[in-house]
Parts: structure tokens; sequence; C-alpha cells
């Protein structure tokens, strides 16, 4: 594109480098314009998105927050904040906050796999994030993988041992967890007619010390047989030559 303002037979020099500074100014002011529109988008539908939430439409918030996060997604892709650290970190932060309240928005729609991968993504942003690391622990438990769900929450307790939520939730987990134990330990018991941890692994050492203990027996009774059977013989050849 032409530089506004720059004629094209302008003769270099001097002039020249004027014009050619007047042209990044407005270069910048182009991208200010742009980074403000994007930031006012995202603020905008960040409203609606709460709006939506409050009155319990769900699916509305997720409409609208997902175009806020685009928003904030076209700006740190562009690097149109590189330059400016505090508005960059004010970016970053944006980022964090509409992919928790995505987090949280899948959760109460029930799309419990959405709402691991968008605190997956603040996690990413803040890996010391408590509010992602609860989240996508109340997801995972929801998906019944109850041990990565207590591994996420020993994770958020180290960094906030007091938090009370995470300790009831962890509670559950560990209580589900175990439950779902002895429920498989009981179906195995009745399947296999032993006990559901001999069945689980396979560990046929029991029935094996019972077929050996029975060809043991087997084998003594045996040789008792053929030790009376050889007396008789004699036995018998002693009484023939007697007569």
């Amino acid at each position: 594109e032409d530089i506004p303002g720059l004629d094209a037979d302008e003769p270099q020099g001097e002039a020249s480098g004027h014009a050619e500074e007047d042209g990044e100014a407005s270069s910048e002011k182009e991208s200010d314009a742009i980074d403000s529109k994007s930031s006012k988008a995202a603020e905008s539908e960040e409203l609606k998105g709460k709006e939506a939430y409050e009155r319990g439409d769900y699916a509305q918030a997720v409409k609208a927050w997902t175009a806020s996060l685009r928003s904030v997604k076209y700006l740190l892709d562009k690097g149109l904040y590189k330059h400016n650290e505090e508005h960059q970190g004010d970016v970053e932060k944006m980022d964090l906050k509409f992919n928790l309240n995505l987090a949280q928005a899948h959760i109460k729609l029930g799309e419990f796999r959405k709402a691991i991968e968008y605190a997956d993504q603040a996690l990413a942003r803040d890996p010391t994030s408590t509010k992602a690391l609860y989240r996508k622990a109340v997801a995972l438990m929801e998906t019944l993988d109850f041990s990565d769900s207590m591994k996420v929450l020993e994770k958020l307790l180290s960094l906030d041992p007091q938090n009370a939520a995470a300790k009831e939730l962890l509670a559950k987990a560990k209580h589900s967890s175990a439950k779902g134990e002895l429920k498989a330990r009981k179906m195995s018991q009745k399947m296999f007619g032993t006990s559901g941890t001999q069945a689980a692994t396979g560990d046929a050492t029991a029935e094996w010390q019972a077929l050996t203990s029975s060809l043991t027996t087997a084998c003594a009774h045996a040789k008792l047989w053929l030790v009376k059977l050889c007396c008789k013989r004699r036995f018998s050849g002693a009484e023939g030559k007697s007569e």
C-alpha cells in the first residue's frame, strides 16, 4: 500500500526520510487502532457472556466468550502488544480469564471434555492457576477419571493447602475410586468364582498347589497299592511251594 501523503515521484533524500518516519508513525497509529478495536470487541463479548451466564444461558455464554477469546488470540498471534509489556500482560490475563470462563461454562453444559481442554489452555498460560486446576479436576471427576482428578487436586493443594473446596473434592474422588475398585472386585468374584484379586491378576497359585497336592496323594496311593500287590504275590508263591 502507498503511504498516505507520500507522492510516488517524491525525490529521495532528507525529505523522503521524513516521509518514512511519518509513514511509520501512521502505521503505528493504525496498529493501535486495530488493537483498540479488538480489545473493545473482546470486552463487549465478555459482558454479553457474563450476562448470559448469570441468567443460566450457558450456551450463549460460550458463544460470547469464544468470540472474546478469538479477539484476544488475534492480538497475541499478531504480536501487536509485544512492544508494550504492560499491555501484553493485560492481554495474556484476558486469555487466561476467557479460558477459565469457557471451562466453567462447558462444565455447566455437561461438556466435560471441552471443559478439560479449556482448563488445559488456561494452565498453559498459568500453570499455578488454582481455578484452572479445580475446574479440570471437576471435569475429570465427571468423566469418572478419579485417578487423574486426584493428581490434579493434590497439585492444587500443594499450591493452596487451605483450599476447602479442593479438600472436599479430593475426599470424594478417593471415596469414588475405592468404591469403584470394590465394585470391580465383586464383579470379578461373580464371574470367576474366586477372590476378585486373584481373578483380576490371574494368580493361579492356590489352584496349582491344590493340583500338586492331589497328584502327590495319588502317587502315594499308587505306591502303596504296588507294595501290597507285590507282597500278595510273594505270599501266594510261598504257599504254592509248601504244598
